[in-house]
């Protein structure tokens, strides 16, 4: 079966909202005053890929989610996961992954 574009288009939509919600999430958590660590002081956010069906979590410092929100067009991505095509992997480590819009 056939996906047509208005279809694609419908679930390119919906990814990018799913993202965003992702991002808005993950942001309020690193803004809390008690941000919840593990052992290793990471945080676990949600991945802000695109699939509006991942449930996945992303352990990382605090400081580096911080910093990557404040780079701007960066995403915290389960390692696997891409946000766009047009993104670029610019760090990975582990099953973490920070991807970065690339220049076109």
């Amino acid at each position: 079966m056939a996906v047509t574009a208005s279809e694609e288009s419908v679930a390119e939509r919906e990814g990018i909202a799913h993202q965003t919600a992702q991002r808005g999430s993950n942001e309020l958590r690193a803004a809390s005053d008690d941000v919840a660590t593990d052992a290793q002081g990471l945080v676990a956010f949600e991945c802000e890929c695109t699939r509006s069906d991942c449930e996945r979590l992303v352990r990382v410092p605090l400081y580096v989610y911080r910093r990557m929100v404040e780079a701007d067009d960066q995403y915290l991505l389960q390692a696997g996961h891409h946000a766009f095509d047009r993104y670029r992997t610019i760090v990975s480590v582990g099953e973490m992954r920070i991807e970065e819009r690339a220049c076109d």
